[in-house]
């Protein structure tokens, strides 16, 4: 009785510091704070008024990235949660996410007491429910970096461990049986964390073989980790056919690596604030202390989670980034998991004696003190609406939604996180269509976005305004500090929207806000002069905006009559199946007065010479340092800036086999050409990277050259022509009606869109023709996906009479553990 009284008691005290927390962050008025919240907020409130609506699963949303597929890449079970809590709060988003944090708080806190109670150690228990959202790294996560689905997936973690601690510790095959659906359900908040807690399981069950030289248990555990990502394949299939891995994530990896004294060190969080990710002094000393002071049942963790942490060091970066998949080893998301197996194994060290208890949850106590910053901010002046609307106001939003009729370009380098999107799309009930979102890989425009951003970095206006226009903006909104020369570049920005009829409607000290006056909804039909192909092709369509990026890099898909429409067509990084037929192909097109520009440096490696050769033309390497040498040219020298000082270290190529040479260099005295023609005059070699340092430096010199070799063939922009359109939306369908054949919609094109007249897609945009266009909307592949959720099912009742089977062999074969106290 005094046992069910003190655990009453416990929860009803979580309930009061639920409810204080939501109460402290309200008053603040500075919520919702981490950069990528309000992504995952606007997210549910999406599908709250959606299932409002009728619809539960809602495919697609219009306002962010031109079109997105909101559910696909992004697991859904935090988005259906945060609805939840909309729901609960009366349908306000902001009043949702404070429930939301609230119960993170509090379904959290019942899982440790729940682990407590079955472990017999009821006050350790909750001492641990009530520590474990306060712990700085989880704070971090929820609040500066604003992982809502990262957050909600740490509530079932420390009850995956408990589950697979039980049965390989106590023998408890049914505790494994659990396991399962607790990890369907981690998965479903973040796949990506899932992944890794499953690597990290993967050392855990190394510890374990090490001390205690089993094998027999750690491959039911293997196979319960497996499992729940076959069970999700009804969603996890058509996540993976996209956005998620067909992005580069190695740079990203390398940023997810500190110092072990940045970790460490409780007085950063004092003096920098909590900028950095933060292991735990105490933590640590805790898990050290463990591994070498507690019993063998208890130290498993402390040893794992040591070992975690040691992989989270800068040191280890050039181990682990050897490593197969190691893009995806972002390390310092793995501090919370190690966390877990730390309090874990405390809570199971039972010969500790109280003494050192205590002074352990003092210090665990103490630690996370430094970090009462992210939930406190003291009494606000204004409320949290209030802010946002002066959030909206100084950064032009306001002003921008109130004049445009079609699309917004948001271009503020993400310095406002997720924040911006959402007051542009979402905020006060108002809604504008926008570019920009949050969470880019669900971004099926990914490409021309990150075009946009680099146009604007490094000074390329035609290009920016000309593409924006492309993507459907009739506003753009730059903030000043992503020109590439800041305020300097002002009237070059203003002077390049001039050309695109955009005026400069407002400004201010940090942003330029930019209109052209469209009266209705609208497409777009342009046509180029030039084509790029290639993967190292589209740095040129910056300088020259008049040429497009072509939507494959294989000569092979396209056709001579597609190609032979084009003035220029420009070749670097590209690829083809049969070399003689491109070659062929590219001598007809400058047979038909096409001008052909081959980049040396972006010729493919023959498959059989495995020489760098094309039409004769065979590449040598050469490298420079600083800046090229004296450059000479049939006009005389070339003078040339030094190189961009990020590649002052330049591997590039010049040629042998050129008929005629207009370009050339002395390399150790001996002559050696860098540019010429072959065949005839329209086909033109250029080497030495010319092109790319044109695109890195904007060097004058180099870009009259390059005008000299492609001719008088270009114009400064493209003729672009505005199309209206009438497009309507419903759940499952897009309407659309156009005047004329080979629109560019500017909606973003995806694999969900079917449609009994024709489709195009060209740069990810859907293209179509004249008069009414339906696309219905169709869950993307909806067998493969239930035949691998189907094999899991199934796959989870054989293992379940698999683990009764040989439930009774393993315990014969394998000698129990030692019943030692700890």
């Amino acid at each position: 009785m005094k046992k069910q009284a003190g655990i009453t008691m416990t929860i009803m005290l979580y309930l009061m510091a639920a409810i204080a927390i939501a109460y402290v962050i309200r008053i603040g008025g500075n919520y919702p704070t981490g950069v990528d919240t309000m992504c995952h907020v606007y997210k549910g409130d999406v599908l709250y008024h959606a299932i409002r609506q009728g619809n539960w699963y809602p495919l697609y949303d219009r306002f962010w990235y031109n079109g997105v597929q909101m559910m696909r890449y992004w697991a859904p079970l935090p988005v259906y949660f945060l609805a939840f809590c909309q729901a609960i709060a009366g349908g306000v988003d902001l009043e949702g996410y404070l429930v939301f944090v609230s119960l993170v708080f509090y379904l959290g806190a019942l899982v440790w007491l729940y682990i407590g109670i079955r472990k017999n150690r009821l006050v350790l228990g909750a001492f641990m429910g009530g520590l474990w959202f306060f712990m700085p790294n989880n704070l971090y996560a929820l609040f500066v970096e604003g992982n809502l689905p990262r957050s909600l997936s740490m509530v079932l973690l420390p009850l995956f461990i408990y589950f697979v601690s039980e049965y390989l510790f106590e023998n408890n095959w049914r505790s494994l049986i659990r396991a399962v659906p607790v990890f369907v359900g981690i998965a479903l908040c973040h796949v990506g964390y899932a992944g890794m807690i499953a690597l990290a399981m993967l050392l855990f069950l190394l510890v374990y073989r090490i001390l205690y030289h089993r094998t027999g248990k750690c491959i039911p555990v293997i196979i319960s980790i497996i499992l729940p990502f076959m069970i999700i394949g009804i969603w996890l299939y058509a996540s993976l056919k996209g956005g998620i891995t067909s992005t580069d994530s190695s740079q990203v990896m390398k940023g997810f690596f500190q110092d072990a004294v940045i970790s460490l060190n409780p007085l950063r969080r004092l003096t920098r604030g909590n900028t950095d990710f933060y292991f735990g002094f105490a933590a640590f000393v805790v898990a050290v202390f463990g591994a070498f002071c507690s019993k063998r049942r208890s130290m498993n963790g402390f040893w794992a989670a040591l070992l975690i942490f040691a992989c989270t060091t800068t040191s280890m970066y050039t181990v682990l980034s050897k490593l197969p998949g190691s893009q995806y080893l972002w390390m310092l998301r793995f501090i919370s998991i190690a966390l877990v197996m730390i309090l874990y194994s405390f809570m199971m060290w039972t010969s500790l004696k109280r003494g050192f208890v205590i002074l352990c949850c003092v210090l665990l106590v103490l630690d996370c003190i430094p970090s009462y910053g992210l939930i406190w901010h003291g009494i606000g002046e204004r409320t949290a609406k209030e802010n946002m609307q002066l959030s909206a106001d100084a950064s032009l939003i306001t002003k921008a939604r109130s004049i445009t009729k079609q699309r917004v370009a948001l271009m503020d380098g993400s310095r406002l996180g997720a924040m911006a999107p959402y007051l542009l799309t979402d905020y006060d009930e108002e809604q504008t269509q926008g570019t920009y979102g949050a969470g880019w890989q669900s971004a099926a425009t990914a490409v021309n976005i990150v075009e946009l951003n680099e146009a604007a970095e490094r000074g390329f206006y035609p290009y920016l305004f000309d593409r924006a226009l492309e993507l459907g903006n009739d506003t753009v909104l730059i903030k000043i500090s992503e020109l590439k020369n800041g305020n300097k570049d002002i009237p070059d920005v203003t002077n390049a929207a001039k050309e695109q009829e955009f005026t400069l409607v407002q400004y201010n000290d940090s942003f330029l806000l930019y209109h052209r006056e469209i009266s209705t909804v609208f497409g777009t039909v342009c046509k180029y002069d030039g084509l790029a192909i290639g993967n190292a092709a589209a740095s040129l369509t910056y300088s020259y905006p008049d040429i497009t990026r072509g939507d494959s890099a294989n000569l092979d898909d396209y056709t001579f009559a597609e190609l032979s429409g084009y003035k220029v067509i420009y070749l670097s990084g590209f690829s083809y199946s049969d070399k003689t037929k491109a070659e062929k192909l590219v001598k007809r097109l400058s047979n038909a007065g096409v001008k052909i520009i081959i980049s040396g440096d972006g010729i493919p490696q023959d498959a059989h010479t495995k020489e760098r050769d094309f039409l004769g033309v065979s590449c040598q390497d050469i490298y420079f340092e600083n800046g090229y040498p004296i450059l000479y040219t049939a006009r005389g020298e070339l003078d040339s800036l030094l190189f961009d000082k990020e590649n002052a270290q330049w591997k590039t190529v010049y040629f042998n086999g050129l008929d005629q040479a207009d370009g050339y260099l002395y390399d150790s005295g001996m002559r050696v050409d860098f540019a010429g023609t072959v065949y005839n005059d329209n086909i033109v070699f250029i080497g030495l990277n010319l092109s790319y340092h044109y695109f890195l430096t904007k060097d004058e010199n180099v870009g009259a050259y390059m005008d000299r070799l492609m001719g008088d063939q270009l114009n400064s922009l493209p003729d672009r022509t505005i199309v209206p359109l009438k497009i309507t939306y419903r759940s499952d369908e897009i309407r659309i009606e156009s005047p004329r054949d080979n629109v560019n919609t500017s909606l973003a094109y995806h694999d969900i869109f079917h449609s009994k007249q024709k489709l195009l897609s060209e740069h990810a945009l859907t293209v179509v023709r004249h008069g009414v266009t339906v696309i219905r909307l169709n869950y993307p592949y909806v067998m493969q996906g239930m035949i691998l959720s189907l094999a899991g099912i199934i796959g989870y009742l054989f293992f379940i009479l698999w683990l009764r089977r040989k439930h009774h062999d393993l315990v014969t074969k394998e000698k129990r553990p030692q019943e030692v106290k700890g």
